[in-house]
């Protein structure tokens, strides 16, 4: 998901040391995030931001191996990530905050130097309408702190096979106070877009920035292959 945050709010939850980088400083601007601030230069000041959501039907982590078929009860890992600048000014994403909804998965990410969030994530159909017809679009229902996002959907019907590997540099402070390198690898068969209704509620910071932000962008989605998350010091 792709947004943008307002200056103030963003600085307030980026790492000391780290500082928001405006959408208009912001280089390969997402083109959703471009489209709004062409048609809406007052936006041209506010921090690019993403959120991320992985489920994974295999996991291997510090150790720990897990395998759920059910896609209902897959394992889920959210990145929330802000733009920033690096030493040199260059544009990169600082991760604010990084959720899981298995315990399992914790203890390799503070071996690693990082303090997991827990999440909550359920995925299912969406519920007959009041006339008792059923839908094919599925629903997810995800918890992050006091945030629920809940995104009714599909994938569009113009997937195409992904030939290259996305990749997602970013660093995080970690629970040394010390900055933590991440890379987020995926190679998945699959692309495409993702047409379906988003909702967003709740109280926190995550929830009033994805609520006063002028776009929600879902998209694109990512269908099997693997993936790949380093961590270092």
């Amino acid at each position: 998901m792709q947004f943008l945050v307002e200056p103030a709010a963003a600085a307030r939850r980026l790492p000391e040391g780290a500082t928001p980088l405006p959408a208009e400083r912001a280089g390969d601007l997402h083109p959703s995030l471009r489209n709004v601030v062409a048609a809406q230069p007052e936006f041209a000041g506010w921090v690019p931001a993403r959120l991320c959501f992985l489920y994974f039907g295999r996991v291997e982590a510090g150790g720990v191996r897990m395998t759920q078929k059910d896609p209902r009860k897959a394992p889920l890992l959210a990145l929330w990530t802000v733009a920033a600048p690096d030493s040199a000014g260059s544009p990169r994403e600082v991760a604010v905050e990084i959720f899981t909804s298995s315990s399992r998965l914790e203890r390799p990410a503070r071996d690693a130097g990082l303090d997991f969030r827990s999440a909550r994530s359920t995925v299912g159909k969406v519920p007959e309408d009041e006339e008792g017809r059923p839908s094919e679009d599925d629903r997810y229902s995800i918890r992050l702190g006091k945030t629920r996002i809940t995104w009714d959907g599909h994938p569009a019907g113009d997937s195409t096979g992904a030939s290259t590997p996305v990749v997602m540099a970013w660093r995080a402070e970690g629970r040394s106070d010390d900055w933590v390198e991440g890379v987020l690898t995926l190679a998945p068969r699959s692309s495409g877009g993702m047409i379906g209704s988003l909702k967003v509620e709740g109280k926190d910071d995550l929830a009033d920035m994805l609520m006063q932000s002028p776009i929600r962008f879902v998209g694109p989605g990512y269908r099997g292959g693997g993936a790949s998350l380093r961590i270092a010091h």
